[in-house]
Formats: C-alpha cells, sequence, structure tokens
C-alpha cells in the first residue's frame, strides 16, 4: 500500500516522500479500516510537517487528518460500520494520507451517500472548528463576526455558518483575490489588510462600535490587535497561530472591556472527547450543505505524490479555499 510518510521534521516538499509499505494487520477490536478516497489538506498539516503542532509525533509518521471514504474491514463490536460512507479523523502518527488507514471506529461517522467524497473530505477540520468556534462564542442571529484569514479553509468555513447564523460578516485577507474571495462566500464586508488597517477598517465597519465574535486561524500580531477590535461583552475565539505564537495577554485588557478569550483546538480534542456533539455537528453541517447555505470551496485537487508541493503552497499561503487529495484506487499497488 502507498503511503505518505514524513521522514523528519521541516517543510513539506523537503521531509514528505509517499512510501510503498506492507498491508496493516486485520483491524482489532474497535477497529475498522478505511479506504480513502479523499483527503482534505490543512495548515496543521504543515505544522506536524514542521514539528510546531502541539500534537508532536515522532518521524516516521504519516499526516493527513480529515478523509471522506468507505470501511472495508472490521474488527471485533465494529461490524455495524462495513461497508458504510464515512468521515473520520485518524489519529497520529497513522494519518489519512495513503491508500487505506486504520482507526479506532468512533472516530467514523457516517456520511450521506448524495456527499460528493471531495466535499466530505473538505468538512471535518474546517467547518467542524468554524462550527464549534461559533458554539463556544454564543453567536447568535444580528450579531457582526470577524473571521480572519477568509479566504482559507477555516475562514471560508466561518463565514458561510455564521451567515448561516443570520450574522454580519466582516473578513480580512491578503489582496483583491482574496477578498474577492470572501465576499463570493457571504461576507458583507471584506478588508484588504495588505493595503489597509484592519482595525481601523473594522471600526469604520461598525461605526466604533467593534465587532461582538472574532474568529481567529492567525495569531502572533494579529491576535493581540484583535482585541481592539471587540465590542463591549466581545468573545475572541482563537483556532490557530499561522501567523506565530500570539504573546500574553493582560488579564485587565479583558476586564476593561468585558471581553471573552477562548481557546479552541478542535481536531486534538473534540473527536475524541465530544463524539455526540462532532455526529451532530456533522448532520447539521450536511444539513446546510444540501440547501446550499454552505458549499465547501474545494479549488485544487491534487494526488498522493503532488501533496508536498500543494502543502508547500499551502505553507506559503499561496492558496484559497480549500485542497483536496484524491486517493485513486487505480493507482494502488
Amino acid at each position: 500500500m502507498r503511503r505518505l510518510i514524513a521522514t523528519g521534521y521541516g517543510e513539506p516538499d523537503q521531509v514528505l516522500t509517499v512510501a510503498d509499505l506492507p498491508d496493516d494487520p486485520p483491524p482489532g477490536p474497535g477497529q475498522v479500516r478505511i479506504a480513502v478516497a479523499a483527503v482534505g489538506l490543512n495548515f496543521l498539516d504543515v505544522m506536524l510537517c514542521r514539528g510546531e503542532y502541539p500534537v508532536r509525533p515522532r518521524p516516521p509518521f504519516t499526516p493527513g487528518v480529515e478523509l471522506a471514504g468507505r470501511v472495508v474491514a472490521t474488527g471485533a463490536g465494529a461490524e455495524a460500520l462495513a461497508g458504510v460512507d464515512v468521515v473520520a479523523c485518524p489519529a497520529l502518527p497513522h494519518g489519512a494520507l495513503g491508500d487505506t488507514v486504520t482507526i479506532d471506529a468512533t472516530l467514523a461517522v457516517p456520511r450521506p451517500a448524495d456527499i460528493d467524497d471531495g466535499v466530505a473530505a473538505a468538512v471535518p477540520v474546517t467547518y467542524q472548528t468554524a462550527w464549534f468556534a461559533l458554539e463556544r462564542a454564543a453567536l447568535h442571529a444580528g450579531e457582526t463576526v470577524l473571521v480572519h484569514a477568509g479566504a482559507g479553509g477555516v475562514g471560508v468555513a466561518a463565514t458561510q455558518l455564521a451567515r448561516a447564523r443570520g450574522a454580519r460578516v466582516i473578513c480580512t485577507a491578503g489582496g483583491p483575490a482574496k477578498t474577492t474571495l470572501c465576499r463570493d462566500n457571504g461576507a458583507d464586508v471584506a478588508v484588504d489588510y495588505l493595503a489597509t488597517d484592519f482595525v481601523d477598517a473594522v471600526r469604520d465597519a461598525t461605526g466604533g462600535a467593534g465587532v461582538d465574535v472574532i474568529v481567529d486561524p492567525v495569531g502572533g500580531d494579529v491576535f493581540t490587535r484583535s482585541l481592539d477590535c471587540l465590542a463591549v461583552d466581545g468573545r475572541l475565539v482563537a483556532v490557530g497561530a499561522a501567523g506565530g505564537t500570539p504573546p500574553p495577554v493582560d488579564p485587565m485588557r479583558l476586564i476593561a472591556g468585558n471581553h471573552s478569550l477562548i481557546g479552541l483546538s478542535w481536531g486534538s480534542t473534540y473527536p475524541w472527547a465530544r463524539p455526540d456533539a462532532v455526529a451532530q455537528a456533522y448532520q447539521r453541517i450536511f444539513d446546510l450543505i444540501r440547501t446550499g447555505a454552505v458549499r465547501p470551496p474545494v479549488n485544487r485537487v491534487v494526488d498522493l505524490a503532488g501533496t508536498p508541493a500543494a502543502l508547500a503552497d499551502l505553507a506559503d499561503r499561496r492558496t484559497t479555499g480549500k485542497i483536496v487529495v484524491r486517493i485513486d484506487p487505480k493507482e494502488q499497488p
């Protein structure tokens, strides 16, 4: 079987290689083997390759934390999933980027047959992260949300889901092409942070009041400056640090504005700690896909061999929307 292997820590196109390996042993009790059809790529795959993600598997390991596929073998106690189309988030170090992957059955969630593999593979990390970010922030209709990196996977998901909740959305992104993408996905205001100061732009767009909720996958200085964008009783949800680790926050700064700071790491926590809530969120998201309220933007499809270069582009912010890896069964040995 083929599997993408990280042989060390470093940039994805330097440390990843496609290897032909022996088949995995049969699934054990409570496990399933999935024939992988499609894998969604995320910035956390870049962080895994660099050794920067909070969960830090030792090389050699396989990245890829979200997939769509079909259960082709089951262990004792998991027989009900035999032949079922699923979405899943494998546990590291045995990630999704290969022909097959064996995982705990509790991590596999049945998916509707009418949802395309590539679309389904774009849902788990980005849409679940955005879903629970808005849940944790208690965003409701009529409020305003600021979404950073609005042209990225989590950004697009948060924009679409916030609009589905009846919220007004302000996005930040770098350059005219990305701000256009933000508006195409439902942003009421799209701020080009390369051309203007986003704090000033947010203040202008809200009449000086600020926003009720911020979804921040960027971190670094963006996180710190975002605190100046919050309205009274505003909530900032930190979901990533693609732009670097944020500096410490003085609690008095939060107290002064009645602000709440919320941390969220969906992929390293929710599939294991909140499986029922995750399954319910999947069904709600799939329902929104059927109505057209949510449209996962699969903007680029690559094969397994093209994955290292695609992740390098993701690392350098040369991408928009979602990259999906199609695993072609005809290429399997």
